[in-house]
C-alpha cells in the first residue's frame, strides 16, 4: 500500500463512519501519530509477541561504527590529543573522505534524521528518528600497548599488525543513578570494564562506560521511526530495500491506517479543515 492508496483506505472508513472531510496534510499528521501509537503498542509486546516482533520487523536497523587498525595508528582520528575515537571520524558534518579536508564528507550526519554522530570522544548523538535501542555490542584494542596517553599517537614502531581487537561484547542499559553510582563505587563487582561495558540515556545522548577510551567498534540494534513517506512507500516491503526504505507489510498498514482514522473520528469537527467549494 502506497501514500495515495492509504489515504483512499482513510476517506473510504471515514465515509462509512460519517465523517467530516481531511486535507492531505491532516491526513499525514494523523498517519504521523498512529505510526508512533504502532510502534509503542508492539514495543512493549515484542519480547513475548511473535507478531510484534514481525510488525517492527521494518523499524528495527543496524547502525555500527567503527575504527579500523590503519585508522587508529594513522593519527587522523585523535580525540583531544589523547586517543583515537569515533567523534574525530563520525562527526556532526558527517564522515571525512579524506581525514585531512574535513570540508569533504561521505554523508552529512547533521541533516541526517536516522544516523547519528559522536562527540567527546565516544559519545553518541542520538538522530531525530532514533526511538528504542535493542542490543548494542562493543569492541576494544589494546591501546595501553599501541598508543602514546600523552599525544594520542602510535608509539614508535607500531603497525597495524601490532593492533589486537577484542570479541564484541553486549553492553546493558542502566539508569542515569545506576550509571554514576556504579562508576563511583568501590566495589570492584560494579565497575564497568570491557568485559562488562554499560551506557546510558542522557542529554540526548548515549554515553558509553567500561575502558570506553579503547573502543574501537560500536555496534547497535536500534529501533527507527519511519515517516509516513518511508511506512507507506511506493515499493512493496518485499521490494524495499529495508532498513532504509521502512515499509511495514500491508497487513500492519492496514492497521496504522485504522489507528489514524480512530484518532480522526475522536477528533472535534470544528477543528477540522471545511472542503473547498
Amino acid at each position: 500500500m502506497n501514500l495515495v492508496e492509504a489515504h483512499e483506505y482513510i476517506d473510504i472508513l471515514l465515509d462509512k463512519a460519517d465523517q467530516p472531510y481531511f486535507i492531505e496534510e491532516e491526513k499525514n499528521k494523523f498517519l504521523n501519530l498512529a505510526i508512533s501509537d504502532f510502534i509503542n503498542m508492539h514495543y512493549q509486546k515484542m519480547t513475548a509477541d511473535e507478531d510484534s516482533r514481525r510488525a517492527l520487523a521494518g523499524c528495527i536497523d543496524w547502525q555500527s561504527f567503527w575504527l579500523t587498525a590503519a585508522e587508529i595508528i594513522s593519527g587522523n582520528y585523535i580525540y583531544g590529543n589523547s586517543y583515537p575515537a569515533l567523534s574525530s571520524k563520525y562527526t556532526d558534518e558527517g564522515i571525512p573522505a579524506d581525514p585531512n579536508d574535513l570540508a569533504n564528507t561521505t554523508y552529512a550526519a547533521s541533516t541526517n534524521d536516522e544516523r547519528g554522530y559522536f562527540l567527546y570522544g565516544n559519545q553518541y548523538v542520538l538522530p531525530k528518528q532514533h526511538l528504542y535501542v535493542l542490543a548494542v555490542g562493543i569492541s576494544y584494542y589494546n591501546k595501553d600497548e599501541v598508543i602514546d596517553p600523552n599525544t594520542g599517537l602510535a608509539y614508535s614502531g607500531v603497525t597495524e599488525d601490532d593492533i589486537i581487537f577484542s570479541p564484541t561484547v553486549s553492553s546493558k542499559n542502566k539508569s542515569t543513578r545506576g550509571f554514576y553510582e556504579d562508576d563511583y563505587s568501590n566495589d570492584p563487582f560494579n565497575k564497568p570494564g570491557e568485559d562488562a561495558p554499560y551506557w546510558q540515556y542522557i542529554e540526548n545522548r548515549i554515553n558509553f562506560k567500561g575502558e570506553h577510551k579503547s573502543i574501537r567498534y560500536i555496534n547497535m540494534q536500534v529501533i527507527t521511526l519511519p515517516t509516513v513517506e518511508q511506512a507507506f512507500s511506493e515499493g512493496t516491503y518485499q521490494e524495499s530495500t529495508a532498513p532504509e526504505s521502512r515499509t511495514f507489510a500491508e497487513h500492519y498498514q492496514k492497521q496504522i491506517v485504522q489507528i489514524a482514522v480512530k484518532r480522526m473520528t475522536q477528533t472535534d469537527v470544528g477543528l477540522m479543515t471545511p472542503p473547498s467549494n
